[in-house]
């Protein structure tokens, strides 16, 4: 295993927060905020204002004629036209 510097387990933050890395990865970037302050007082944060936006975004929901308007222009894109 190989440790991360502050620049590789940064770029990995989103993913790990998100469970989106592979076992290994999941392994090295806990490794790297277990012994950062920097990175473990950042992913905090990040930790923190995903939860925000996943508590804002279940309350929040698009006017049913932007739905209409986005769902057409992607099925014409689909079509290819």
């Amino acid at each position: 295993m190989s440790r991360l510097d502050c620049d590789q387990a940064l770029a990995h933050l989103q993913d790990y927060l998100k469970n989106e890395l592979t076992p290994q990865l999941v392994v090295e970037v806990r490794v790297h905020l277990e012994h950062c302050r920097d990175c473990t007082g950042y992913a905090r944060f990040e930790q923190s204002f995903l939860l925000m936006i996943e508590n804002r975004a279940g309350r929040e929901t698009c006017p049913g004629e932007l739905r209409a308007r986005i769902l057409a222009a992607l099925q014409q894109e689909a079509r290819g036209s």
